[in-house]
Formats: C-alpha cells, structure tokens, sequence
C-alpha cells in the first residue's frame, strides 16, 4: 500500500476545495428567526407526515415532535429537490424518537441543522441509510447545535466527509456544537480517495467547532480519505478562527479504518483532543492507526493539542510499507503520531504495530510527557533500521524549535520490539533522522528487544536518566556504547 503524505498547506487548499465550496454554499440558507412556541404531538408514521412536522415547527419557531413508536421513517424523495430527505432545521426542534428509525434510503441526507438558529435535540432514535455526494450522510451540522441522547447513527454514507456526522464552524458568531451522550455512531464511511473532493471522518467530521462525547461508541467507521476513520477533527479550513475541540469521555473509538491515509481512530490537526477514561482500539491506518495530532509527517509542531487520561491506545495497526526515494524516514506510528504537544496521564499505549517501519507505540516529533503510564508489548515489525522505536521513535527537526521534546516520569516502557534499533526507545532514527531531548525520571525500560540496543538507541541527541532502570533488554541494553550516561551494558 503506497504511504500518504498530507502537508498542511494541501490539506487546507486542495483536499477539501470543494468541501468548502460546498458546504459554503448549503450553509448560506436563510434560517428563520427563532420563537418559543410550536407543536408538540405525535407525527403518524410516514415522510410525509415527518416533513410536515418540521416545516411546522420551523415556521413556529420551534417544536417538540413526538415520532410513531418503532416506525421507520423511509425518506425516499426530497421536499425541496435537494440532497436532503427532510427539510433543514432552522429552528429549535427536539425528536422524542421512541425507537423509530429514519432511513435516508440510501438515497439522501437525514437532518440538515443551519445555524445560527437551527438546533436538534434527539432522543431513542435510529439515524440510517443517509447517503450524500458531500458531506454529512446521517446529519449535517452547518453552524448549528445537535444534542443525541441514546441514537444510533449507523450504516451512513458520505463522498467527501462525516459518512456519520458532518459539524462544522463558518462564522464565529455561529459556532457548531455536537453534544453525544450515550449513543452509537458505529459502522459508517466517507468512501471518495479523490485528493480533489475527500477528507475524511468515517463516522464524525469536527471543522472549528466543539463536539463532546459522553459514553459514545466510535466503531467500525471507514474513511478513504486522507484522514480520521473514526473522528477526524480540527482547523481544516484555517481561516475562521474558531477552536477545534474534542472531548471525550468514557467513550469507545475501536475498530475504526483509514486504508489510505492518517488517523485510524482519530486525527486532530489544529486543534484540541481531551480523552478522558476512553479507549482507541484496534483501528487501522496506513500513518497512526490509533491517534494522529498534529502533523502527521514531521517538520512542524503546530498549534495541535492532544491530552489523554486513565485511556487506552491499545492493538492499533499501521499499514505503511517503506517510502519511496526521496518521501522521507519510513515512519507509522502503530498507536499514537503526536507533532504539536500532547499530555499522557494514566494511560496505557499497549499492543500496537507498525507493520513494516519505525515507531509501533508513539512517534513524537512535538513534545509529549507520559505520567504514571505504560508503554507495553508494541512491535515495529519489519526488519533493518526502518523497523525501529518499537516502544517510542523519538525524533527532532533541527530547524524547529520545541521538536522532540520527550518526558517520561513514573512510566514504563516494556516488553516492546523492534527489528532494527531500539526496542524501547529509539531517539532519532540512523541514519535518517537525529534524536532530540529525551528526560526519563523514576521510569523503567525492561524487557525489551530489537536488532540492536534493545533497551535505548540514540542517534544525536540527547538521553538523561534520573533514577530511572534500563535493564534486562536484548542484546544489550543501550547503544552507541557509552553515549548514555548511567546504562550499564
């Protein structure tokens, strides 16, 4: 599989063109103003009768609807010609679902929500067979507010991005905010690997707005674009302003796949990840199957902001087989690829691979603090020098400061693997990349294996130990020999 390279400059000025255009041009519909009144009863089971109730409920202002107990909703023609399969919500409107399921056909979009003024509260409801040549195949956020409580959104599909859920920011006077408590958004796709027209997010897309998750499942998502099979979420179009912020919470981001690009689980690119009591597992990428922040590929740390505690990036795969000539060090980042700053806290980086490069646990080249965590059983699998940090890759860019900037206090980092140097830690990558300032403080490297220095490689930079054991590694425990003060071989 060919190794993706997604520069910043591309991101924001190529790959998502026509998702700007696009969603620029939905997002400039007239919302109608807000009221405090609206009708509140059942809607009887049928499109038609669903279409109504909206309509209704924007031209009041607002509105309770109460759907038809277990009815499936089958939106099969479009009220105003257009992708959607009901009309947008401009308004205040909350669904009391009670099991009912609506069902885009495969065909169109199930909720539009335009801000300033739109704003959708569901509850006990299936969202399912949205289907869209853009963005947004269960529910599209344009500026919006969407609270789910107890949904599921499944089996959704998007050409360009969010095949679940689409949010995102135009104006700072009209942030999008998503709010998902326990709920399911499980088994859909972005399905276009056009460079023109695809993103990226198989389940939930964020753009410069906030989205929380409370007890949320992430899985089984796809995305053939350049990022996020799970949750893609940052500053994609870096020019409002606004913050990308992601917060998650006893939530679950398993399963999830980028085949063609970064970010399994997550990428966060310009902005902020707060993970919380939450598990990253077993997704698949071909850069960072588990979490991509910032950067992706080196060279810049970026205002990106990634913090996890009491969480999991655990049996996370990266795909990525050797670069071509001229592309770049071979690295993949099995669990986690941090290139702005991120804060590990009581969380477990357990189990992840890098199928055929370097850094099958954590690649850092920002700056990144692990306490009271565990870096444990990860495997860089190929064989040679490309196949090193089986633990952590550790790597500076000469040119930009804050770079490679490692710390680990009170952490473990055990029983890891690597076919060519460091199965540990690899702190640069020979003879392809140097090493930055790696502190280890009251710490352990144990147990670890690689061709050479299964303990701690160093490649020009800089390695202190302070009551830290680097012990017991196969075949010895640091190397360049003697280039580590306070390792005993």
């Amino acid at each position: 599989m060919r190794r993706i390279h997604v520069p910043l400059s591309r991101l924001v000025l190529t790959t998502v063109g026509a998702f700007v255009v696009a969603m620029f041009l939905v997002a400039a519909a007239v919302a109608k103003p807000p009221g405090h009144s609206g009708p509140h009863g059942k809607v009887a089971c049928s499109q038609a009768a669903l279409v109504a109730a909206i309509d209704a409920a924007n031209s009041a202002g607002g509105g309770t609807l109460d759907l038809a107990h277990q009815c499936h909703y089958q939106l099969t023609s479009s009220p105003d010609n257009s992708e959607n399969g009901l009309p947008a919500i401009t308004t205040a409107i909350k669904i009391k679902g009670n099991e009912a399921t609506i069902d885009g056909t495969d065909s169109f979009r199930d909720f539009e929500v335009d801000g300033p003024d739109g704003s959708l509260s569901a509850h006990d409801l299936t969202i399912t067979g949205g289907s869209v040549g853009d963005f947004g195949g269960g529910i599209a956020n344009l500026g919006g507010s969407v609270t789910l409580d107890r949904v599921r959104v499944t089996g959704n599909s998007a050409v360009s991005a969010g095949g679940g859920i689409a949010s995102a920011t135009f104006s700072p006077a009209s942030p999008a905010t998503l709010t998902i408590r326990h709920s399911w958004v499980n088994h859909n796709q972005q399905t276009s690997a056009d460079p023109d027209t695809a993103l990226g997010g198989g389940g939930i897309v964020n753009i410069e707005g906030t989205a929380k998750l409370d007890r949320t499942q992430v899985n089984g998502n796809t995305a053939q674009g350049f990022v996020g099979g799970g949750i893609a979420n940052g500053d994609y179009f870096s020019f409002s302003g606004s913050d990308s912020v992601l917060k998650l919470n006893h939530s679950r981001v398993n399963g999830n796949a980028a085949p063609n690009g970064n970010g399994g689980g997550i990428q966060n690119l310009l902005g902020s990840v707060t993970a919380d009591h939450t598990h990253v597992n077993g997704n698949t990428a071909v850069h960072g199957g588990g979490i991509v922040s910032g950067n992706a590929n080196g060279g810049s740390t970026g205002p990106a902001e990634l913090k996890l505690s009491h969480s999991e990036v655990n049996r996370n795969t990266a795909t990525a087989g050797p670069p071509a000539p001229g592309e770049g060090p071979p690295i993949a980042a099995g669990g986690i690829s941090n290139g702005s700053v991120a804060v590990l806290s009581h969380t477990q980086v357990d189990g992840n691979t890098a199928s055929q490069t370097s850094g099958a646990g954590i690649v850092n080249h920002g700056a990144m603090t692990l306490r009271h965590s565990k870096v444990d059983g990860n495997t860089a699998a190929g064989s040679g020098a490309r196949a090193s940090g089986g633990g952590i890759l550790n790597l500076a860019s000469p040119d930009v400061p804050g770079t490679g900037v490692l710390t680990l206090d009170h952490s473990k980092v055990d029983h890891n693997s690597a076919g060519g140097n460091g199965g540990g830690i690899s702190n640069g990558l020979a003879p392809m990349a140097v090493g930055g300032d790696v502190t280890l403080k009251h710490s352990s490297v144990r147990h670890n294996s690689a061709g050479h220095a299964g303990g701690i490689f160093n490649n020009g930079g800089t390695v202190t130990l302070k009551k830290t054991k680097v012990t017991e590694n196969h075949p010895d425990n640091c190397e360049p020999t003697n280039s580590i003060a306070g390792c005993m071989n």
